[in-house]
């Protein structure tokens, strides 16, 4: 399976198989000024993305070449199918002398990529570059937190995701249930999921059809004030109190309240567009789709309290190789990748939030839904996705303990299912 944009900002199978990579990498470079404008080079990119968005950045690639006509650059769009063969691919570049200039990787695999010395530290360049550090300050603090390591910054953002509850506007208003209102609750919810799930059989509405993918999940750990991880990444934090709650919670809506169906290889999003759930929940992904399909009938809200309000953001960014001979060039070619020009063609393609508060108002990101800025808005409340150098192995352990206990209707099994997790875990970590 091909993994979208949506896929790679939410999660999926981290950077592997890049041990021993450090001793690869020199010294990295002392940066001056931007090169001269007559300056000739070859650039080289390890990217992904779709086909629509590898347009855009042939468009800001062109932008960048107006300024430098004698620079050109290579974007190389990897066919990946997880972070782990994208970064197979990558190791088996540089091993071959080939070392890429720009890299864009997400969330998920930056600290693996940091231990290993994939990426440059990009700080010394931005604050050098008055035009950079403005662009760059201008973006959420969450998501420039969310591509630092010990204080340095290794990615510049280039889009983001959070989650948020879609709802049906037009099942909301048959079934008599005001819209979900700012600071609503877990017990809101369940209320308003509970009267929203009705008939049998094929004409049966559920009240809410969960998406089931580690990143999904974030936001019921969050609200409850949980965490995947300890804060220092050094542990697994499956086994804690408040993680198992915010689990059982999950198995609740399927075995007691009933407002799921079983959601193991469920597509909830082609349903919730069906009419066959009242609510959904995902970003901004989706929204172009179900546009373009004819599904206007929905809008968005900020995800119920429990302890806290709270949701997950997910995101990439470009980074320079440590061994770019052209790393000045590269960041020149990176400023016109963040630039609001390219950044509002991404967002037009629809599946990105953008990275600037100024092009979220722009008339493109409010088309829909109604509630738009409210996927904005989650950013501001919002922690990255659980992603340690262990991230494969997190994402893995964690998954397999929402399929068991899915899969078991009695509610004693979820605390089973994490505490083996957990355990299982910590084994990994120990062996990093």
């Amino acid at each position: 399976m091909t993994l979208d944009r949506r896929q790679f900002l939410a999660g999926g199978t981290a950077l592997a198989g890049t041990v021993g990579l450090a001793g690869i990498f020199g010294l990295s470079p002392s940066f001056a000024a931007a090169p001269p404008t007559d300056t000739a080079a070859a650039l080289t990119t390890y990217n992904w993305g779709t086909p629509d968005e590898a347009k855009a950045y042939a468009a800001a690639f062109e932008r960048f070449k107006a300024t430098y006509p004698k620079v050109t650059v290579a974007d190389n769009i990897v066919p990946i199918s997880s972070w782990a063969d994208y970064a197979d691919k990558l190791v088996m570049q540089i091993a071959g002398g080939n070392a890429p200039d720009i890299i864009n990787i997400a969330i998920e695999g930056l600290r693996l990529s940091v231990t290993k010395n994939l990426l440059l530290p990009l700080d010394d360049l931005i604050n050098a570059d008055p035009e950079a550090k403005t662009l760059v300050d201008k973006m959420p603090k969450q998501l420039r937190d969310a591509l630092t390591v010990n204080g340095k910054l290794y990615e510049i953002p280039n889009g983001s995701q959070t989650m948020v509850i879609h709802y049906n506007t037009k099942i909301f208003q048959e079934g008599g249930v005001e819209p979900p209102k700012a600071g609503w609750t877990w017990d809101d919810f369940i209320a308003a999921a509970k009267k929203l799930t009705t008939g049998d059989g094929a004409s049966k509405v559920y009240g809410f059809g969960l998406p089931w993918f580690n990143f999904a999940a974030h936001p019921w750990w969050l609200t409850n004030g949980a965490y995947p991880v300890t804060e220092d990444y050094a542990h697994s934090n499956l086994n804690h109190p408040k993680m198992i709650e915010a689990a059982k919670f999950i198995h609740s809506l399927v075995h007691e309240h009933g407002v799921s169906p079983d959601p193991i290889g469920l597509n909830v999003y082609d349903q919730f567009a069906a009419g066959k759930f009242a609510m959904t929940a995902a970003g901004r992904w989706p929204v172009t789709g179900w546009v373009a399909s004819g599904f206007t009938d929905f809008d968005v809200a900020l995800w119920p309290t429990k302890t806290t309000s709270m949701s997950v953001l997910g995101g990439a960014g470009w980074g320079i190789s440590p061994q770019s001979k052209n790393p000045d060039l590269a960041f020149q070619a990176i400023k016109e990748l963040i630039s609001p020009k390219t950044v509002k063609e991404l967002v037009a393609i629809g599946q990105q939030v953008p990275i600037y508060e100024e092009v979220a108002q722009d008339p493109v990101f409010l088309s829909a839904p109604k509630s738009a800025p409210v996927i904005f808005e989650a950013l501001r409340t919002a922690r990255s996705v659980a992603a340690p150098a262990y991230f494969s192995a997190l994402d893995r352990i964690t998954q397999r303990a929402m399929d068991t206990m899915i899969a078991n209707a009695d509610p004693a099994g979820v605390e089973a299912a994490f505490l083996s997790a957990h355990q299982e875990l910590e084994a990994e970590i120990a062996n990093q």
